[in-house]
C-alpha cells in the first residue's frame, strides 16, 4: 500500500508543541574573549574591589579639606602640604581630596608650594574604594548574555574565564545523491550544502553546531546516525529525507527511537517538516529543498531556541504594498519571498520565484511576506506586514528593476554595489514589469528590446541596455536612479 502524505497540523500548533519542550542544557567553560554571545549558567562575582583603594579621579594635587576652607578669589591660600598625582593614581594616607590642576598655581615656580583660589570638600575628585564594585558583588547572574561591551569591565573585575550554558546541535544530511561542495554535480547528484546553511544561521544564536557525514538512503545507518547524535548532541536536525517517498526514512527512524510528535505542516514550503523526541532531545526533520529547510530553521528551530533563552536575528516587520496580487490556498500559513525598495515614500515589494528549490530566490529576496491560515491571497496595492532579512536602511539604498534577464544586468549590479547602491531583480515578463513600472512598484522595467514600449505613455521613456530595453519615467526625482541609469550608459 503506498503512504499517503501526512497527518498536517497547523502551524500554530506545531510551534506550542516545539515550545513546550523542557530545555536540555548543558554547560562548559569558555575563555572571557570567546565567551562573548553565549549565555552565563552560573552568576559570576568580583574577585576584588574597583578600585582597592582611594584613587585621583583628576590630574591635580591630592590635599587635606580643612586646609584650603579659606581659599578663594579674593583670599588665595598657599599649601605647601600636597601630593601631586595624575589620574588613576593612588590618594595616599593623610589626604582627603584631590584639587583640580587647572585649580592651581605654583609659587614663583616653586614646586614646593601651591597657591589655590577654590577650596574642596572632602571626597572631591576621589573615587572611593569599591565605587565601581566591591569584592563579592554581583556582576551578572545566571542567564544573562555576554555582550561585547561586558567583556572589559568582566576583565577588570578579576575574570578571565567563566562558564556558560551550552546548547550542542548535531546536524545531520542524509541522501545518496549528496556529493560535497567544489564538486559539479552529475545528473542526478547534489550539493550538500543545506547543513552549510543550517550552522551559518543556528551560530548566530550563540549555539555550537556538529555537522555529521552525510548519510545514504539506508534505514539502518540512519538510525544509527541519529542515535550517535541524540547520546551527543542537544538538539538533533535531520536534513532530508522527511517526505513520503521510498527512500524518505526520518519518520520511522524518530518513531522507532522515540516519539513522533507531527510529521506534517499546514505551511508552505515546509510541508513535509516533522518534529519528535528521542532519548529526551527534540528531534526535527527538516526537507531537503533549501528555501523549505530556511523555513524550518527560521520558524521552528528558532522558536524552540528562544523559548529556552537563545536569542538569534532581531525579527523586525515593515509595511510594504504588493506590487501583484498574491494568491494562497487558503488552508495553509505561506511565506513568500519577495525584493522590496522604497519608492516614492514607500516600501513596495515585487514577488520572486516560489520554487522551494530556487535558491537564488532566496539570495534576490529581502523580505518575507507571511499569508496566514485562512487568507487566500492579497490583492496588488494592498499593504501588508513583511519581515525583514537586511537593515531596513538598505531598502532605502535599494533600485528595484523588475522584468527579463540579460548579463547586462549583472555588471550593473556591480558597478552599483561600489557606490552603495544595491540592485534587486524581480522577475516578470515584459508586460508585466510595464504594468508594475506604471503602478509605482518598481524603479526601473526590463524588457526585451524588440519589445513595444509605447503603451508605457509619453511619460516614461526606454533605453537600450544590452539586449534590453530599460524603461524609466522621463521625470526622475530619485537620484538613485539616475546614478544607475548613468552607471549602465557606461557598460
Amino acid at each position: 500500500m503506498v503512504k499517503r502524505y501526512l497527518d498536517e497540523i497547523s502551524l500554530k500548533d506545531a510551534v506550542d508543541i516545539v515550545r513546550k519542550t523542557p530545555a536540555v542544557v548543558g554547560s562548559r567553560e569558555m575563555n572571557l574573549l570567546d565567551a562573548c554571545g553565549h549565555i552565563l549558567a552560573q552568576s559570576i562575582y568580583a574577585k576584588y574591589s574597583v578600585p582597592e583603594v582611594p584613587t585621583a579621579a583628576m590630574d591635580g594635587f591630592a590635599v587635606l579639606a580643612k586646609e584650603t576652607e579659606s581659599a578663594s578669589d579674593q583670599t588665595p591660600v598657599t599649601l605647601t602640604n600636597f601630593d601631586r598625582v595624575n589620574t588613576g593614581n593612588v590618594v595616599k594616607k593623610g589626604f582627603d581630596a584631590v584639587i583640580k590642576i587647572e585649580d592651581t598655581w605654583f609659587v614663583d615656580d616653586d614646586p614646593k608650594e601651591i597657591v589655590i583660589r577654590k577650596n574642596v570638600n572632602p571626597g572631591s575628585y576621589i573615587r572611593p574604594p569599591g565605587e565601581d564594585i566591591r569584592k563579592g558583588q554581583l556582576i551578572l547572574p545566571a542567564g544573562a548574555k555576554i555582550l561585547p561591551f561586558n567583556i572589559g569591565a568582566i576583565a577588570s573585575y578579576g575574570i578571565t574565564s567563566i562558564k556558560v550554558k551550552r546548547i550542542c546541535i548535531g546536524i545531520i544530511p542524509t541522501g545518496s545523491e549528496l556529493i560535497t561542495p567544489g564538486t559539479q554535480p552529475a545528473p542526478g547528484q547534489v550539493v550538500e550544502s543545506n547543513t552549510l546553511m543550517a550552522e551559518a544561521y543556528l551560530r548566530q544564536f550563540g549555539v555550537d553546531v556538529i555537522r555529521y557525514p552525510p548519510v545514504t538512503d539506508n534505514r539502518v545507518l540512519i538510525r544509527g546516525a541519529l542515535e550517535k547524535a541524540a547520546d551527543t548532541c542537544d538538539i538533533v536536525i535531520i536534513s532530508a529525507g522527511s517526505s513520503a517517498g521510498t527512500k524518505d526514512f526520518t519518520a520511522s527512524v524518530i518513531s522507532e527511537l522515540g516519539k513522533l510528535l507531527f510529521h506534517g505542516l499546514a505551511m508552505k514550503p515546509a510541508r513535509p517538516a516533522m518534529f519528535g523526541i528521542v532519548n529526551k532531545k527534540p528531534v526535527f526533520g527538516v526537507p531537503g529543498y533549501p528555501l523549505a529547510a530556511q523555513s524550518v530553521l527560521r520558524i521552528l528551530v528558532a522558536e524552540l531556541l528562544e523559548s529556552w533563552g537563545w536569542t538569534g536575528p532581531e525579527k523586525k516587520t515593515i509595511p510594504v504594498v504588493l506590487g501583484s496580487t498574491v494568491a494562497s490556498e487558503g488552508g495553509i500559513d505561506e511565506f513568500s519571498l519577495y525584493a522590496a525598495a522604497k519608492i516614492g515614500g514607500r516600501y513596495t515589494a515585487i514577488p520572486l520565484s516560489r520554487g522551494s528549490s530556487v535558491q537564488m530566490a532566496g539570495i534576490r529576496s529581502n523580505i518575507i511576506v507571511h499569508i496566514p491560515l485562512g487568507v487566500e491571497g492579497y490583492e496588488a496595492g494592498e499593504t501588508v506586514d513583511a519581515v525583514l532579512q537586511v537593515p531596513e536602511e538598505e531598502l532605502e539604498q535599494t533600485v528595484l528593476i523588475a522584468g527579463v534577464y540579460d548579463p547586462a544586468l549583472d555588471r550593473l549590479a556591480e558597478k552599483c554595489m561600489l557606490e552603495g547602491i544595491k540592485i534587486r531583480l524581480g522577475p516578470a515578463s515584459g508586460v508585466a514589469a510595464l504594468m508594475l513600472l506604471r503602478k509605482g512598484a518598481c524603479h526601473l522595467a526590463s524588457v526585451a528590446a524588440e519589445d513595444d514600449c509605447t503603451f508605457c505613455g509619453d511619460e516614461y521613456t526606454a533605453k537600450t541596455f544590452g539586449q534590453l530595453n530599460v524603461v524609466t519615467k522621463k521625470e526622475i526625482t530619485d537620484k538613485k536612479v539616475e546614478r544607475v541609469l548613468a552607471l549602465a550608459a557606461e557598460i
